[in-house]
């Protein structure tokens, strides 16, 4: 039995939270406990969306928990390395838990979520959409391979001081409900939910084009995400700014959305 594991083994049955970063000798790594996870409700305003307009494929996929929950990280984190996409360094599993390393030793610096990116150039928006475009090009690059994300939030989108992208949250698998085309959809649309925030309404416009010229090599994909859109449209009548920020989160989602739709119409009579 190896350090890494025998460290797994002994601390899991002590850890408390279901995730917390340790100290070792080698560096920072992570380890993910065995737990039963709380009810999809916690998924709001997503799941609220999803509900109420039957989109499937925006709908929190069941995390089932304890020892399958690991054995799906395990199994998706795998997956995703055979692709050549960059995911944590497994260095022990076993039914109770995982033991992951931290990225930034990985890449041997700091990183950060690509949320927290994005908020930071915000006074800098040259800066802010090109990382915007960085971020669509290795989805893009990732659906190429025929692979898909877990949870596409920009929380669990990682980059480094040189932009490389890492990524993270694998404990739910898209595919045990959803077709492979809807799993690119969904990546798409969480991807849109989590960063359409970030931009400041005026921009709006700017950034769905950068995603359109995008999706151009994904065509029923963009008509599918654009159908969404045309479902969720009516929403932005509504003054969902009086609920707080989620509300401005989805307003400024739904006319990304509507924007992203209009592209085809604005580049095919140009």
């Amino acid at each position: 039995m190896d350090d890494f594991q025998k460290f797994l083994e002994t601390t899991v049955t002590t850890q408390q939270n279901s995730i917390q970063a340790y100290e070792l000798s080698t560096g920072k790594v992570w380890l993910k406990k065995a737990s039963e996870r709380h009810g999809l409700w916690l998924y709001t305003p997503l799941k609220w969306l999803a509900k109420i307009f039957n989109l499937g494929a925006i709908m929190p996929v069941p995390n089932q928990g304890g020892s399958k929950a690991i054995q799906c990280e395990f199994n998706r984190i795998n997956q995703l390395k055979q692709l050549g996409i960059s995911t944590p360094n497994i260095l022990a599993v076993s039914a109770n838990g995982l033991l992951l390393e931290d990225l930034g030793v990985q890449h041997q610096g700091k990183v950060k979520q690509l949320d927290q990116a994005l908020a930071g150039r915000r006074k800098k928006p040259e800066m802010q959409f090109s990382l915007f475009k960085q971020a669509i090009q290795e989805i893009q690059n990732i659906h190429l391979k025929e692979g898909y994300l877990s949870e596409a939030f920009a929380r669990n989108i990682l980059i480094d001081e040189q932009n490389h992208f890492s990524f993270i949250d694998f404990e739910t698998d898209p595919r045990d409900v959803l077709s492979l085309h809807d799993c690119f959809v969904r990546d798409w649309l969480l991807f849109i939910f989590s960063t359409a925030y970030h931009f400041e309404f005026e921009q709006l416009t700017d950034a769905s084009q950068v995603l359109y010229q995008a999706l151009l090599a994904e065509p029923q994909v963009y008509k599918d995400i654009c159908k969404v859109g045309k479902r969720l449209n009516w929403v932005s009548r509504l003054n969902v700014r009086k609920v707080g920020n989620d509300g401005k989160r989805i307003q400024k989602c739904v006319l990304f959305l509507r924007y992203l739709n209009e592209q085809s119409e604005v580049n095919s009579s140009t």
